[in-house]
């Protein structure tokens, strides 16, 4: 019987940090994704590289671009899924959508409580409700997509 529980624990810890991961994950790809081009804006502003001077410390000649992972990018696209979870486990999702999506973009729980308006051990205690749902969820229902991702 505890063997049974502690199967089932270590299955929800697991789970759950999973979880975290991919929302951290696609957070952090989010910022890699092109944008779309500002057609008010010149041409020329788009060529300019860098602001300093060739002798000046800290120049480049060529600008780094920096691009998400595939894993980063499977992310991405699992906690768009993740996000569209959220209306069947909660009362209010858009508040719940935000509070997660603010949170894997490493948001302060207080940073957060100002944004919406909240005392921070609510929204923690509101994160913490919308995350446990979730694994709730996706251990329950062992949806095929999702089961695959957090299977290991």
């Amino acid at each position: 019987m505890s063997s049974k529980i502690e199967y089932d624990l270590d299955r929800y810890i697991k789970v759950r940090k999973h979880l975290e991961l991919v929302l951290d994950d696609a957070a952090r790809a989010e910022r890699f994704i092109a944008r779309p081009n500002n057609n008010r804006c010149p041409s020329m502003y788009q060529l300019i590289e860098t602001g300093h001077l060739p002798s000046e410390l800290g120049y480049y000649e060529k600008k780094l671009k920096l691009r998400a992972t595939p894993r980063q990018m499977t992310h991405y696209d699992l906690a768009i899924d993740l996000l569209c979870m959220v209306d069947q486990v909660s009362e209010d999702p858009l508040l719940d959508k935000k509070i997660l999506w603010l949170k894997a973009k490493r948001n302060s729980f207080t940073r957060i409580g100002k944004y919406l308006v909240y005392h921070r051990t609510t929204i923690k205690r509101m994160y913490d409700k919308i995350l446990d749902a979730l694994t709730n969820k996706i251990i329950k229902e062992s949806v095929d997509i999702l089961d695959k991702k957090f299977s290991y």
